[in-house]
């Protein structure tokens, strides 16, 4: 069985108050018999973090670790994760500024999350043969609000895929809060490393983990 942590970098809307020219969605993906690697490797490096002078009382994040212990911080924390072996980093990437249909750009909020997140986990399920999964995300996050269809969007685009293909599939889905589940504050270390490449052209943490990622899926890049 897989598990897999859904996370996000950037902004799906189209409005032109955006601040980002790019949406990514990322998933990590590791053996159920690895998860509780990440659990060590994180509480381990929380620690060191702490004695450096970390508020425990709040959630690491990479953006904050990388405000507070600079490029070091960022780079002790992903080289410790990649050194899981089933652990696989996979992302979809898009320049708002490409995607001309106006009926995609002006649907309501949230429709370019659940599309773009359902073509990659779909990927991963029927192309790449994740039969047994559980995608688990952020319940706290505005995108997967119930109000957004999010969870019945993908279940419908999985199980109906499934149906067409002729294949069973163990799928679930779970929304958690990322202040007690330790894969998702694992996917904002990949997700921020990815979307530093496109947004800011700063290749230096995508580097580090290019040979754990799995798909990689452009839009109108370049």
């Amino acid at each position: 069985m897989k598990h897999l942590f859904l996370d996000e970098s950037g902004e799906c809307s189209f409005s032109r108050t955006s601040d980002y020219k790019h949406f990514l969605i990322t998933i990590l993906s590791v053996d159920t018999s690895e998860v509780n690697k990440i659990k060590d490797y994180l509480r381990r490096k929380t620690a060191s973090f702490i004695k450096k002078g970390w508020d425990k009382s709040k959630e690491i994040k990479a953006n904050k670790i990388y405000n507070k212990f600079g490029e070091k911080g960022i780079t002790d924390v992903i080289l410790s994760l990649i050194k899981i072996n089933s652990l696989e980093i996979s992302y979809i990437v898009i320049n708002k500024e490409k995607i001309e249909n106006l009926s995609f750009r002006n649907a309501s909020y949230g429709i370019s999350y659940n599309y773009f997140t359902g073509v990659l986990l779909s990927e991963l399920i029927f192309d790449d043969g994740f039969y047994d999964v559980c995608l688990i995300f952020d319940k706290r996050n505005k995108e997967t609000h119930q109000n957004k269809h999010f969870t019945e969007y993908l279940e419908t685009n999985i199980f109906g895929k499934a149906m067409e293909k002729e294949i069973n599939i163990d799928f679930c889905l779970e929304g958690l809060d990322s202040k007690d589940v330790y894969g998702l504050k694992a996917v904002d270390f990949f997700s921020w490393s990815v979307f530093r490449k496109f947004e800011h052209s700063d290749n230096r943490f995508f580097n580090l983990i290019f040979n754990k990622l799995k798909r990689r899926r452009e839009w109108y890049i370049g």
